[in-house]
């Protein structure tokens, strides 16, 4: 069936417009998988999503054309966007909006490189759609079109998947960390820009007839944006790989700290049950000075010496009794540095029998989740709470301290994010995740009217 000029004019046109509406909804599904790992909430993703591929197909409506610079504006509405809907790590959203940017630009432009391939190629070797009727040209052309939908929306798909794979970063950046990471992806975009203008001078020298021939293709220009999209994954990677090292490094830091509180708190257990050994040994000693005493009729001389020793026995005696001499020495300490700052220590803590928990971790994982019980508590009355209850093969921890800020807000992990620039949920917190992982167990926060739980559950050591 034959159709006029004007009639196929408006197909092609039709299908020009559907692929632009196409792939605005697809860079709107791309964005939102891009942002996803590094996001609590995942309305905050779909919403995000839904308005990039919004905003672009209404910019490019509205002006014709869907460039970076236009499709910046979009992101950038993007990025307040998630900042109202979570606030926390704002660099760490800049960086990942400006890295979807140029994913995009480089996806984009290496595409257009292969279609300037394409059309040399009908040019000058032969072109497929020669011979065909024009009905069976809108289906070739429909077909091509789709094709390269899927292409685009696949090879960003990737892109973005690679850097997903390189960074594993969910706590905030540093000002210095988001520069480093910046520098190399916005090269791209620069780039881009730069050769835009050239292609500008160039088209306007094609219409004014000083240059004949039509923008040719250029396997330079197409490894230049394959180079550089590999550039912007390697600093990735490198970064990523130093930043682990740098975390690694600080946890041995924070191991070694932790040894060397444990073999003091051992030390003060050894004098301790020293002690407690010499008064049994003298025990008998006492008894006969006793009975000596009594057989005199020295009942005053009697009295006193029996005070002297119970006070012996009772600083020899007191303090907490968990039922393991190292924990002993760090619950002891803890609640001495509670006693100290004015906040009310309870402690409910009897050491199991099973699981079979290794007393050093069970040390650092205490530490731990103490040090951050004092550094949280506050109110009128500050206060902490730690109780160990034990269940046929499974521990739970509850470490529990009073609190009268606001609201905590919990990272992907569900560990709270600190306000420090750049340190996350800190080590200690790193620490008690591995060490319950390494029981098989889980970590969790709970916070109510007034109090932040802490709740640890161990089970048996990974083998």
């Amino acid at each position: 069936m034959k159709h006029d000029p004007d009639w196929y004019q408006n197909v092609f046109e039709v299908m020009n417009t559907a692929e632009l509406l196409l792939v605005f909804l697809l860079f709107g599904f791309c964005f939102a998988v891009m942002i996803r790992p590094y996001m609590r909430k995942k309305i905050t993703v779909i919403v995000s999503g839904i308005l990039t591929a919004a905003g672009g197909t209404i910019i490019w409506i509205l002006s014709g054309n869907g460039g970076t610079f236009g499709y910046s504006f979009v992101v950038l509405s993007a990025f307040i966007l998630m900042y109202l809907m979570e606030k926390e790590k704002p660099l760490q959203k800049i960086f990942l909006c400006v890295m979807f940017l140029t994913l995009r630009f480089i996806c984009s432009a290496v595409l257009v490189e292969w279609g300037l391939f394409s059309i040399w190629f009908d040019v000058n070797v032969g072109d497929i759609s020669t011979g065909m009727d024009p009905d069976q040209i809108v289906v070739y052309y429909a077909f091509s079109r789709l094709i390269s939908v899927i292409a685009r929306t696949l090879l960003l798909y990737l892109m973005i998947r690679l850097i997903q794979k390189a960074y594993h970063r969910n706590d905030e950046l540093s000002i210095q960390e988001l520069f480093l990471l910046l520098i190399p992806t916005i090269t791209p975009l620069l780039e881009g820009t730069v050769f835009r203008e050239y292609m500008n001078i160039y088209n306007q020298g094609v219409e004014n007839g000083y240059i004949k021939e039509n923008i040719p293709p250029d396997i330079m220009r197409f490894l230049l944006y394959l180079f550089s999209y590999f550039a912007v994954l390697m600093v990735v990677v490198l970064y990523e790989r130093v930043r682990r090292q740098q975390e690694e490094n600080a946890q041995m830091q924070a191991l070694e700290k932790e040894i060397a509180q444990i073999q003091r708190s051992i030390e003060q257990t050894e004098i301790l049950h020293e002690q407690i050994r010499t008064l049994r040994h003298d025990i008998s000693n006492h008894l006969m000075t006793m009975e000596r005493l009594t057989e005199t009729d020295n009942n005053d001389e009697a009295r006193h010496y029996l005070k002297r020793l119970k006070e012996e026995f009772s600083a020899s005696l007191e303090g907490i009794r968990c039922g393991n001499p190292v924990i002993d020495a760090v619950l002891d300490a803890k609640r001495d540095m509670a006693v100290k700052n004015g906040i009310a220590f309870q402690c409910d803590f009897l050491y199991p029998g099973q699981p079979d928990i290794d007393v050093f971790d069970l040390s650092v994982l205490l530490n731990n989740a103490l040090d951050n019980a004092l550094r949280g508590a506050n109110g009128r009355e500050p206060w902490i709470r730690i109780n160990a209850k034990g269940h046929e093969r499974f521990l739970t921890i509850l470490v529990t301290n009073s609190y009268t800020g606001e609201k905590l807000h919990l990272d992907a992990d569900g560990f709270p994010v600190s306000t420090k620039e750049g340190e996350g949920h800190g080590l200690g917190l790193k620490l008690i995740r591995r060490i319950s992982h390494r029981y098989n167990g889980e970590t969790e926060f709970i916070q109510r009217e007034g109090e932040i739980e802490l709740r640890i559950l161990l089970h048996e050591k990974n083998t």
